[in-house]
């Protein structure tokens, strides 16, 4: 297997699509939300739990290397608050066509040439805010604010007797507050339900061979010490982070070395970033054969997701998780007259330590 290979592509969020393609080679589109870009342009899976429509999450297209077919995923979550952060409401969904007739004459690209084609081509030059994170400073004027009121309350000829009224206490449920689920009206469910379609651009993960010396310098250093340290005190223990998972010390970790990526894709040789323990599967469902990780749906997405049901414009907070892990059939198994293949999801939900 090439180094090349395991390379980890990631995916950014890119410009808004304002009208959806309904040309013959849309299903090469790599996207968030709207609409399916199949044969059935309106084909919504229902959810397996609540038997509402499913509306499309990310479409990603990923030929394999060697293969007659194009190849899509296409990934729906339930978006009902009941169904969150539940494996079995998300559905992945592999569709093929096939490419040409004649397979000894078709040169077909690897997944990481498709996705990355115009992986430099990042159009306008980005601004302040992106490299802030999103952060967006703006100049605060409460310092100023503040001393002028001050100077004022200083300067008055307030009377002396002053009366302080009693502070009324709201009644307010926090936790409450705190929950930014919100429930769609059982009608909405039979409108076109998606969410605001965007394009997904897409990079490789930024490593070096410099970098990576550096840190396993650093590692059997700290090795090293943690061996002294243990010598010298048999009670010791390891420390743990702070909120006390090193599976979560380590997905925060990686992300944050490429700040606004909303996925991961390495099909060959790739690892999962798991937020907390959990078995693998291994079997696909449809033939029974091997399934390979191929592609990790994060939850800086969240943001970006804004509900439209038929004209009414929903807005966010109506899908929360933590991670999704999707995994599909090594062997890619299909037969002719076959419309689509479910994959596996793995959902982890964002815990509190």
């Amino acid at each position: 297997m090439s180094k090349a290979s395991r390379k980890v592509l990631l995916g950014f969020v890119d410009e808004h699509i304002k009208s959806e393609s309904c040309s013959d080679d849309a299903y090469t589109v790599n996207k968030i939300g709207g609409l399916s870009n199949t044969l059935n342009q309106n084909f919504s899976p229902k959810c397996p739990l609540c038997n509402r429509q499913t509306p499309l999450l990310i479409q990603i297209y990923a030929p394999v290397t060697n293969s007659i077919y194009h190849r899509t995923l296409y990934i729906h979550a339930c978006v009902s608050p009941g169904c969150w952060n539940k494996s079995q409401s998300w559905i992945c969904l592999r569709r093929q066509w096939v490419a040409v007739d004649d397979y000894d004459n078709k040169q077909q690209p690897t997944t990481f040439i498709e996705w990355c084609d115009d992986a430099d081509d990042w159009g306008e030059e980005p601004v302040a805010v992106a490299e802030e994170n999103g952060n967006i400073t703006v100049p605060s004027q409460a310092i100023e604010i503040c001393d002028t009121a001050s100077a004022e309350l200083e300067n008055s000829d307030a009377d002396d007797n002053v009366v302080a009224e009693p502070i009324e206490i709201p009644n307010t449920n926090f936790f409450q507050l705190l929950d930014s689920r919100k429930e769609i009206p059982s009608d909405h469910y039979n409108m076109t339900i998606y969410f605001e379609p965007y394009y997904i651009s897409v990079a490789y993960e930024e490593s070096s061979d410099t970098v990576k010396e550096h840190a396993n310098n650093l590692l059997h250093s700290y090795q090293n010490n943690q061996m002294i340290l243990e010598e010298k005190n048999e009670g010791y223990e390891k420390s743990l982070p702070a909120h006390g998972d090193k599976l979560f010390e380590t997905f925060a970790s990686i992300i944050r070395k490429n700040p606004g990526q909303i996925l991961r894709y390495c099909r060959t040789g790739g690892k999962p970033l798991f937020l907390y323990e959990e078995s693998e599967p291994n079997e696909c469902t449809n033939c029974k054969g091997k399934l390979l990780f191929e592609l990790q749906i994060l939850p800086s997405l969240i943001t970006y997701l804004k509900l439209i049901c038929g004209d009414d414009h929903l807005g966010s907070g109506h899908l929360e998780f933590g991670t999704a892990l999707i995994y599909t059939c090594e062997n890619n198994c299909w037969n002719e007259g076959d419309t689509y293949k479910y994959e596996c999801v793995i959902v982890q939900e964002e815990k509190l330590f």
